[in-house]
């Protein structure tokens, strides 16, 4: 699927539809209208980002061999099972996940802070799913995973049955699972109170429910001792939500009696600004108050980046000419994997979308995104501009190969067990309602308008701007007044 034709095509879809309900009769704003819709003001240039590569962190199978799991771990995390083969494929884990499980075996609480699409949820399964295997399923509430929303948690409830269940007969598998989020009937529920799971998938409006319902208190009984305690997307649990969440926390660990539990956060996004170890620093900071043990930086694991492509000096001409020559000729990308990794406009692709050096550190981090074409956004141009004033070529000719490579970049794999292509990029696109017009109160033929909200025209505070109608029948326009009545009428 070619996702800039896709995107071409909401937008056409959009603007017609806006269109659609749009009559002015007043010929001054209906051009303006018009020139704000065919400028995009509503839709603006989607921005782009490579989803990284995360540099390997072996296999579950490694971790067997060398002890740190349990040998049926290795059965049990493999990918693409299928009903024609149970036996699926090896699970290649990330640097960040192997680290996770390691800290998980130390018995140590973490937060795991990483992208979205980088296996986040294997950090805490695998080693709630070792510790079962070891000390025996049917014991118990073992594990409690508290989701934001349900939606996270039906999910995650899939993906433990791909690994849980397939490959194991009907009721076979050697870990039990099961979600208590308010969704289920009433005889799902006394099922799951008279043989609690080993790993219980909820909310924490549920988790304060089952502390405090009388019908709950076999689920309290039946996680004494409780082991692991996770908070998924841990950043939204700020401000008032966030004290609710940590006071809860608390009572958790006293009435399930978890004096050597682990807590276990994961989230995109926990701290913004500063550098790679300052932001560790604030995390541990966080993650202390939140769950009331102590948390220090070596307890807050980032992700771990590597380039999929070779890296280039900007200063060397040949990589410049190759890469202008590759502009000129309006060259097809390489279609061999190798070819394509080794091109420097790959390698400048990457840079500038994907990965940068952090300052300082050297350490890789993700670029923030960035607009392919279009008006400079805070000061920075548009990756076509950028390259073409690189290259001493045309913007509009640089975006074409651009879009090309990407496209390209997002079919090729290193090999056919590779779970994600070189390039898998993202287009994030924003949608705008629109309000209305706004105008001050002239003239109509000199009377200035705008579409976002103001107090007044720019320069002239005295000169305020008011919100328009327009009747649906004949696209009159009219200024939308409130009438407001004191003591004396």
């Amino acid at each position: 699927m070619n996702v800039f034709e896709l995107r071409n095509r909401l937008v056409e879809d959009y603007k017609s539809y806006t269109r659609s309900f749009i009559k002015i009769r007043d010929s001054r704003i209906s051009e303006f209208v018009d020139r704000a819709l065919e400028s995009g003001a509503f839709w603006p240039e989607p921005l782009l980002q490579l989803n990284p590569t995360f540099l390997s962190g072996g296999t579950i199978d490694d971790l067997v061999a060398q002890g740190v799991l349990h040998a049926e771990c290795a059965r049990i995390f493999r990918i693409d099972k299928t009903d024609a083969d149970l036996t699926g494929k090896t699970l290649v884990l990330h640097e960040h996940q192997r680290q996770a499980i390691l800290k998980a075996k130390e018995g140590r609480s973490y937060v795991l802070t990483s992208g979205t699409g980088s296996g986040k949820s294997l950090t805490y399964i695998v080693p709630i799913v070792d510790h079962v295997l070891r000390h025996g399923s049917g014991r118990g509430i073992q594990a409690i995973v508290v989701y934001p929303m349900n939606a996270l948690a039906n999910s995650q409830f899939e993906e433990l049955s791909k690994f849980l269940e397939k490959g194991y007969p009907k009721d076979g598998s050697p870990v039990r699972f099961a979600r208590y989020t308010g969704q289920e009937k009433g005889e799902a529920r006394e099922a799951l109170r008279r043989d609690p799971p080993d790993i219980l998938l909820t909310n924490y409006m549920m988790l304060e429910l089952l502390l405090t319902r009388a019908e709950d208190r076999e689920l309290v009984r039946a996680a004494q001792g409780l082991r692991f305690l996770v908070l998924d997307e841990l950043h939204t649990y700020r401000g008032r939500q966030g004290a609710d969440v940590a006071l809860l926390i608390r009572r958790c660990r006293q009435a399930f009696d978890g004096q050597n539990m682990i807590c276990i956060g994961t989230s995109a996004t926990m701290a913004s600004g500063g550098t790679t170890n300052e932001q560790r620093h604030e995390v541990a900071r966080v993650a202390q108050s939140l769950f009331g043990v102590e948390f220090t930086p070596d307890q807050v694991i980032g992700e771990t980046l590597e380039r999929a492509t070779r890296p280039i000096d900007l200063a060397d001409p040949r990589a410049l000419q190759e890469i202008k020559a590759t502009i000129a000729a309006n060259e097809n990308p390489p279609s061999d994997y190798e070819a394509f990794r080794q091109h420097p406009l790959a390698s400048w692709i990457e840079s500038t979308f994907g990965v940068t050096e952090e300052p300082g550190s050297k350490q890789l981090v993700r670029q923030v995104p960035r607009r392919l074409t279009g008006e400079p956004i805070e000061g920075r141009e548009s990756a076509a501009a950028e390259l073409a004033r690189l290259t001493d070529t045309e913007p509009e000719q640089c975006a074409i190969v651009l879009r090309r490579f990407l496209l390209q970049g997002s079919m090729l794999r290193r090999s056919e067990s590779s779970r994600f292509p070189i390039f898998a990029f993202r287009l994030h696109q924003f949608f705008t309602r629109g309000d209305t017009v706004w105008a001050t109160l002239e003239p109509e033929a000199v009377r200035h308008l705008e579409l976002a909200k103001k107090a007044a025209k720019p320069g002239e505070p005295d000169k305020r701007l008011f919100p328009m109608v327009f009747c649906r029948h004949c696209g009159t326009a009219y200024y939308r007044v409130k009438v407001m009545q004191d003591d004396q009428g």
